[in-house]
């Protein structure tokens, strides 16, 4: 039986499990994660996280390069504008908790729209892509609310380059679409919305990077943030008086990264990131993304050093290449696997990612034992990521490998684990199941297309 077919049977046979397993209400809504407590600092060199604030902080992932640094001066307070935003407000909250005591932030809510830096507002997706179709949610700096940036729009361009300093800004994003999504947009612009403007593909540990590998901010994240609001840095300086503050400062924040040495990183591909968000469009035939996907791998393949872009580039170019030659795409999991265990460490969220593919494998050739395995190295990283999402699919591809091994009620254990996680994930509020047997489908984004 092909890959594709056992994962068809897969999908059966965890509707077959929860059949035999009563379920109310309850049983798979009372799911939280905990507080986040993440480490402080990074463990690399001060030298290269100074390079990585200079381009987060100085440049767009348009090419647009900003002349002076940006960053609230004053107090930061946020208004969550929209009522279908109400579900998310313990999320928020418990952001700007971690952005007051990681990165030394004064930010809170305020329920006073006057009040307010940062408003959130919610629009329809259909809306948000008609105005940036490659964008889940974004930010108009000196915005207010989405129907004056629509009449303001042709001049929202140079929006960052003009300011001076940060004294306002709208934040919009969907609500009809997952929670987990939602989440992930706030982390990413709420963050973003405090200076660091720029996306980084070559960055793997922030959330400021398109692949859209992490849904909360990281240690990484935080440690950018404190630098920028530290004393010494203002709005206005140039990016040569940012550079030469930051030794200093780095080491005082930073003491992880004092006597770790530069390392060798391959710079930003434009070529390399046109390619993947080819292969990454919905909306082009899966033959152009397939081929897309290919050139992707050979340039991330040619970086010196090879790091987690040619990872990214194997997992796009395995699910787009799964129906039609699942061996094959087995391979390219495999490979993205061990890369990331080598590159980034057997515990990194991003291996997680990878693991779940190679699990899906394994169980698609029958091999419970190595199922359970890698569902269960995995399953911590994606906890402390907070993705429930590759979560659910870790749980559901643990379950089905248990009843294969005869261990029905372990099981039925890792799928109500599973259920939880899949409608915290997706959403499904009307207590029905059909989303969590799609969990599987959509980790691995096997195109029905």
């Amino acid at each position: 039986m092909t890959v594709t077919r056992r994962l068809s049977a897969l999908a059966l046979a965890l509707g077959g499990l929860a059949a035999c397993t009563p379920l109310t209400d309850d049983t798979i809504t009372s799911i939280r994660f905990a507080p986040t407590i993440m480490p402080q600092g990074v463990a690399r060199s001060n030298a290269d996280l100074a390079a990585d604030f200079l381009d987060l902080t100085f440049a767009l992932e348009s090419g647009e390069k900003l002349d002076r640094l940006l960053r609230y001066e004053a107090p930061i307070r946020i208004h969550v504008a929209s009522p279908a935003l109400a579900a998310y407000v313990s999320d928020i909250e418990a952001l700007l908790a971690r952005l007051r005591r990681e990165a030394g932030v004064d930010i809170a809510l305020t329920d006073t729209p006057a009040k307010a830096q940062i408003r959130i507002q919610a629009v329809p997706t259909a809306q948000l892509a008609r105005v940036y179709p490659a964008a889940a949610c974004f930010i108009v700096p000196g915005e207010t609310d989405w129907t004056d940036f629509l009449r303001s729009r042709p001049d929202s361009l140079l929006r960052w380059s003009r300011q001076k300093t940060l004294e306002g800004a709208a934040i919009f994003l969907p609500t009809d679409t997952t929670p987990q999504d939602v989440r992930d947009c706030l982390h990413e612009e709420i963050t973003q919305a405090l200076g660091p403007a720029n996306d980084l593909y070559r960055l793997p540990d922030t959330i400021w990077n398109d692949d859209n590998l992490h849904g909360i901010a990281t240690p990484f994240d935080m440690l950018m943030l404190r630098l920028l609001y530290q004393p010494e840095l203002k709005s206005g300086m140039t990016r040569a008086a940012t550079a030469a503050a930051l030794p200093a400062l780095l080491a005082r924040e930073n003491p992880r990264g004092r006597d770790v040495p530069r390392s060798a990183r391959h710079p930003e591909s434009r070529a390399w990131a046109s390619a993947i968000e080819a292969a990454l469009s919905r909306d082009a035939p899966r033959e152009d993304r397939a081929t897309a996907a290919r050139i992707a791998a050979q340039i991330a393949a040619e970086m010196r050093p090879v790091d987690h872009r040619l990872a990214v580039s194997l997992l796009t170019l395995g699910r787009l290449t799964l129906r039609q030659d699942p061996d094959e795409a087995a391979r390219y999991f495999a490979e993205a696997y061990e890369i990331s265990r080598r590159r980034l460490g057997q515990t990194d969220l991003r291996t997680a990612h990878a693991g779940v593919h190679v699990a899906a494998v394994a169980l698609a050739a029958g091999k419970f034992g190595s199922t359970v395995a890698l569902s269960e190295r995995h399953a911590p990283a994606a906890r402390s990521g907070q993705n429930a999402i590759l979560l659910a699919g870790l749980m559901s591809l643990r379950a089905e490998a248990l009843l294969g091994l005869g261990r029905t009620s372990a099981a039925r254990e890792a799928r109500l684990d599973s259920l939880r996680w899949a409608r915290y994930g997706f959403g499904d509020d009307d207590g029905k199941l059909a989303r969590e047997q799609a969990a599987i489908t959509e980790i691995l984004r096997i195109d029905e297309g």
